[in-house]
């Protein structure tokens, strides 16, 4: 039997647009970055690890990582304050300041300047390319870079508490307790951090239920989002 290939358009804007990349990577033209927003118990580390995956398999240049615990260990060594101050500052309520700088005990823990640092650790991530960076306000402070896309993971209750309880081994209370801290530490913090509303879907290229939709999915979809974004 005569085995005939047939020439896939969706192939041929494939290849062009992956030839896109590697043209941007060799000119030194600014690398595309993702940023992840996701609703608490999303699987966003997950999606991240697929990107990388998949676009480390494609393009040559420097390889795409992720980027999320960086962040803080940048902006400590950037500011002198250790991690768990930095993290302590980001899930500390804006009530609850006062108790925070009590017991540093470091009349330069403040708020401010940790935010600061963070911003332009994020900034310099995204301005170099090449990465995803997950949760820590990056949808916020890279609005303005035209080389950012950015994610939001949503999902109903009930696939988030499954999900949580099955990563952490948590029974429902536990799970249910788990979600809701984290959940508002995270909008509080965004609120905090850059005076934003991370529901905000205006804030994002694309918004994806992460409960109907697998990560291998959404990371097809964001592929093919991304080879249109670069034309």
């Amino acid at each position: 039997m005569v085995s005939t290939t047939f020439w896939d358009p969706q192939l041929e804007a494939k290849l062009h647009a992956w030839h896109q990349m590697q043209m941007i990577a060799e000119k030194g033209k600014p690398a595309p970055c993702i940023t992840i927003s996701r609703e608490f118990g999303c699987q966003a580390y997950p999606l991240a690890e697929e990107l990388i995956r998949r676009f480390n398999a494609r393009v040559a240049g420097n390889p795409w990582v992720v980027i999320g615990r960086q962040l803080l260990e940048e902006v400590s060594e950037l500011s002198g304050f250790s991690i768990e101050q930095i993290e302590k500052s980001q899930d500390t309520p804006a009530s609850l300041k006062s108790l925070f700088s009590m017991f540093l005990d470091n009349s330069r823990a403040e708020e401010t300047e940790v935010f600061s640092h963070l911003k332009s650790v994020i900034r310099t991530f995204a301005e170099r390319g090449n990465c995803v960076i997950v949760g820590r306000g990056g949808v916020c402070v890279t609005q303005d870079l035209a080389n950012c896309i950015h994610l939001r993971l949503v999902a109903p209750y009930p696939f988030r508490l499954q999900k949580i309880m099955k990563s952490h081994h948590f029974d429902e209370k536990e799970a249910r307790k788990y979600i809701d801290v984290h959940q508002k530490q995270r909008e509080d913090f965004v609120r905090r951090f850059a005076g934003e509303n991370i529901d905000n879907a205006r804030l994002f290229h694309l918004v994806f239920n992460n409960d109907r939709m697998s990560v291998e999915d959404i990371a097809t979809v964001v592929e093919v989002y991304l080879m249109r974004y670069l034309d």
